[in-house]
């Protein structure tokens, strides 16, 4: 398929109808664009329903200041910049 849009002075593009039908997407959709070598990739993002359970089963909520005190010293102990 070989289809083409004109970009506006403003740098906007109207994706053709046969681009949005392949894409399955509608007004107020997200798209991404990815540079591959010489090509530009278009897909639809994901979005945060499609991430729904993928955390299902990991360990139980920690207190927001036990986590963040851990990430320091993760982070310290990684960089050596830690003093104990």
């Amino acid at each position: 398929m070989v289809v083409t849009a004109k970009i506006t002075s403003k740098g906007q593009i109207t994706l053709p109808k046969e681009v949005r039908k392949l894409l399955k997407v509608d007004a107020g959709a997200v798209v991404v664009f990815e540079k591959e070598d010489d090509k530009v990739i278009v897909r639809t993002a994901k979005t945060l329903r499609e991430f729904k359970g993928v955390l299902k089963g990991k360990s139980a909520p920690t207190d927001f200041d036990v986590m963040r005190d851990a990430a320091k010293r993760h982070l310290g102990d990684k960089l050596g910049r830690v003093k104990r």
